[in-house]
């Protein structure tokens, strides 16, 4: 069961290495100026350009530090949603970044299946650990 967890851990890894990797690229391209501004132009988002790409880096760096993968992977979600919801308003496809978004969190579970226990867990319910603290 211990070897299980851990190719859990290194496939969860992998998917955040590569998912990472794609925001690091794609966030690049965009704060060195390699994309042209009408790409982003016709979803009313020139100008935030430098911005949007520079919040994909910041976003994948902390998806992929182990300390701030809890913190990554509510940013990719904000990050993978916003550009669902960017491409539903154009009538493009969204599937590419809604299977990233899934693949986001099945990494995150693969990593850490505690990432999720929030969810089913009731609302009442507390660790003792939750308990002593005042």
């Amino acid at each position: 069961m211990n070897d299980r967890n851990g190719w859990g851990k290194i496939a969860g890894l992998a998917l955040h290495i590569l998912i990472g990797g794609l925001m690091i690229f794609t966030g690049s391209e965009k704060d060195l100026g390699m994309v042209p501004p009408e790409a982003l132009a016709k979803y009313g988002l020139g100008e935030q350009m430098r911005l949007i790409g520079t919040g994909a880096v910041l976003t994948a760096l902390l998806l992929l530090i182990p300390r701030t993968s809890s913190l990554g992977i509510l940013l990719t979600s904000s990050f993978w949603g916003g550009a669902i919801c960017i491409h539903m308003a154009h009538g493009e496809p969204y599937l590419f970044q809604a299977m990233l978004l899934v693949l986001s969190w099945a990494g995150a579970y693969l990593r850490n299946p505690a990432a999720l226990r929030s969810l089913s867990a009731s609302p009442g319910m507390m660790l003792a650990s939750e308990a002593a603290v005042p």
